[in-house]
């Protein structure tokens, strides 16, 4: 399988989201959306609902989002990281807080939603490797005790604080993602 079987391309607003975006899934249309965008506060609202739900169900959207290193060798700045699986931290989410009338209140299996195979460039070998767990935090440039703490027992080599609510939304809606991670310095974390 390559990057062909990716129907859109999510990427971070910078540029360099963008770009990698664009080089790993060479003419498939992209979307690119702020952080506030990829973090809806209320369910069901803003535009990446809108985005996700307009996806035939079952379909693969691409996600080039920014990615903190959490230290150690893992991993270094620069790199393309796929996403094999997540682990969430932060208390809330995209679906919680007022849902619609009419609209399911299930919480979505996120069994199976990561493709690392998709991300590759058109002509190569993986970007990294099958697939890093990353942690889904609420400030990756500034992580809290807690999270500082649970991602390196957890040996966790990526922090993200845009990847986990869309994988969530995603997963509501039926689709797969091809998600990468665009990695950057490590933070100096919260005491």
């Amino acid at each position: 399988m390559t990057g062909r079987a990716v129907a859109l391309v999510l990427t971070a607003a910078d540029t360099a989201c963008r770009d990698a975006g664009a080089r790993l899934f060479p003419g498939v249309p992209l979307r690119a959306l702020t952080r506030e965008d990829l973090r809806p506060l209320a369910p069901f609202e803003g535009p990446l609902f809108e985005v996700l739900a307009a996806r035939p169900h079952g379909s693969v959207v691409a996600l080039v989002v920014p990615v903190v290193a959490a230290g150690g060798e893992a991993v270094l700045p620069g790199e393309l990281v796929p996403v094999g699986d997540h682990v969430d931290l932060e208390p809330g989410g995209p679906l919680t807080g007022r849902w619609p009338a009419g609209v399911p209140r299930d919480f979505p299996s996120m069994t199976g939603i990561y493709q690392p195979a998709l991300v590759r460039p058109l002509e190569g070998a993986r970007v990294y490797s099958s697939g890093v767990v990353a942690a889904g935090v609420a400030d990756a440039r500034r992580l809290t005790r807690f999270e500082a703490r649970a991602v390196r027992e957890g040996g966790w080599p990526i922090v993200s604080d845009s990847l986990v609510p869309v994988a969530v939304i995603a997963a509501y809606y039926g689709l797969r993602l091809a998600a990468c991670g665009l990695v950057q310095a490590p933070t100096d974390y919260r005491e």
